[in-house]
């Protein structure tokens, strides 16, 4: 009764204050009802693991709200705020809602934002670059202690509703905010704010920043900061000895795609064959394994790098789809189909169940198990497993694996995938016809095995947690890498 209680709330504040999101058309409320009516049956339909973290009876009673809400026509931007948040109850990070294209056209020109560019280091909140006009005391680097009256704790707290994550895990939340991203999603929830009254730690005075629009911030940033040489993009895959005793794997994807674009090694496969293949013959006792910025990838490749470190498992319990196929219809609009997979994968690599969902063979296609192939390399020394909030997907999975079968120390912050498993793989895309907001729906739940040593609904909890200083994040040091070789190592 009290999460019912609490998303009722949530929903009634949500709606309370008008904002003024500018000049753009309103919606008939009919039209978006009917929007609202196709988005409750895609994520009913659709949506595997919608009630993995929150009840129906939750899930219904919000979007019954939001129908409450609706008395009126609204423009987009009210809305998504609207929605937004229901989108978020799946607590999926794969589940994305989009503005339509049109819209996020139209405010680079007429919108205008808080124009700071700033970076969450933990919940602490720091002035990354100064995007407006105010030029009176540097604010680089500067902790943020309220704006307009609010902490940033408080801030993230409504706006982090307007997008998902996984299960209940908050550090990801703010890395999400970081950039650019708090000022887009401060607008969005708040609407347009001419002055923004902003209290520093370091600054005795308020500052006061005018609203600026995309133009004008872009302009500003030019101007107050010098393009010296651009920084050279790290290669996705990194293997170097650190000492004698100590190699370092930085493995910052597991995407084919992007490994064969814009790494040297080309082939994931390889990268850990020659890896391994040195650490052995370097007689290496300790490895550090770097996922902090592994946001996942091509299925199959975590598997491959635990392969290295652990025996072979069923990594996974279940591989499930709710349907194969969903038609959602308001019996208005026309009738949108959404699809999971192909003819073949769906007969020879699912088994059908009473329900209706199907369900992944064991031994067909990827199946359930860690890996394939036992390699020829494995490594039995000393590991530590570098993780953060962007750790998400393939790479929370390779964490949970490690994790679960206890074959690693942990060091840096709380993974963004959940322990648990997630949502992803196929994804329909819907767009409602009437708003044109876009929401991409993850079809396939991957329920992981793991032991339960961990909250529920939280990700991989690090056993030494390292928030990286200021200056450590404009320099671009591994924070928790210079832990692990100067605290953990020396001990």
């Amino acid at each position: 009764m009290k999460i019912l209680l609490t998303i009722f709330t949530t929903f009634t504040f949500l709606f309370a204050h008008a904002q003024n999101f500018g000049n753009l058309p309103k919606i008939p409320k009919e039209q978006l009802l009917n929007d609202l009516e196709l988005l409750h049956q895609g994520l009913d339909k659709f949506h595997s693991g919608v009630y993995w973290y929150t009840s129906k009876d939750s899930v219904d009673l919000a979007f019954k709200n939001v129908k409450n809400q609706i008395i009126k026509d609204l423009n987009v931007l009210e809305f998504h705020k609207l929605i937004a948040p229901l989108v978020a109850l799946t607590r999926e990070d794969h589940t994305d809602i989009t503005l339509p294209k049109d819209l996020k056209e139209k405010l680079k020109t007429e919108a205008t934002y808080l124009p700071l560019v700033l970076v969450f280091l933990g919940k602490e909140l720091y002035c990354y670059k100064n995007a407006s006009d105010y030029q009176n005391t540097p604010l680089e680097g500067k902790r943020i202690e309220s704006i307009n009256g609010e902490t940033p704790v408080a801030i993230v707290e409504k706006i982090g509703n307007l997008f998902a994550s996984d299960g209940y895990i908050k550090p990801v939340k703010f890395r999400d905010l970081g950039g650019f991203n708090f000022s887009r999603h401060y607008f969005y929830y708040y609407g347009k704010i001419d002055l923004f009254e902003i209290k520093f730690e370091e600054i005795e005075e308020t500052v006061v920043l005018e609203s600026a629009r995309i133009g004008d911030i872009n302009a500003n940033l030019k101007r107050n900061y010098v393009q010296g040489v651009p920084i050279e993009k790290k290669d996705p895959l990194e293997f170097k000895l650190l000492n004698d005793s100590t190699a370092y794997l930085g493995v910052h994807t597991f995407g084919n795609d992007d490994i064969k674009e814009e790494s040297k090694e080309k082939n994931f496969k390889s990268f850990l064959e020659n890896s391994f293949q040195s650490i052995n013959e370097n007689n290496i006792k300790t490895l550090v394994i770097d996922v902090s910025q592994n946001a996942g990838g091509s299925e199959g490749n975590e598997g491959l790098l635990y392969s290295y470190l652990g025996n072979n498992y069923q990594k996974y319990k279940k591989v499930r789809v709710k349907t194969p196929k969903a038609i959602l219809n308001n019996g208005v609009d026309k009738p949108i189909k959404l699809k999971a997979f192909g003819f073949f994968e769906r007969i020879f690599a699912n088994k059908k169940q009473k329900d209706g969902s199907l369900e992944r063979k064991e031994g067909v296609g990827l199946g359930l198990m860690a890996y394939k192939k036992e390699p020829e390399y494995k490594f039995s020394g000393k590991t530590y497993v570098i993780i953060g909030p962007k750790t998400y997907s393939g790479g929370s999975e390779f964490s949970n694996m490690v994790y679960t079968n206890d074959i690693a120390t942990f060091v840096g912050q709380e993974t963004g995938g959940g322990y648990l498993g997630n949502t992803s793989g196929y994804s329909g895309d819907l767009i409602l016809p009437n708003s044109k907001i876009e929401i991409d729906i993850p079809a396939l739940q991957f329920i992981m095995n793991v032991k339960p040593k961990l909250p529920f609904g939280s990700g991989v909890i690090p056993d030494y947690e390292v928030i990286p200083t200021f200056e450590e994040y404009i320099n671009r040091e591994n924070a928790p890498l210079k832990y692990i070789l100067e605290i953990l190592e020396k001990h």
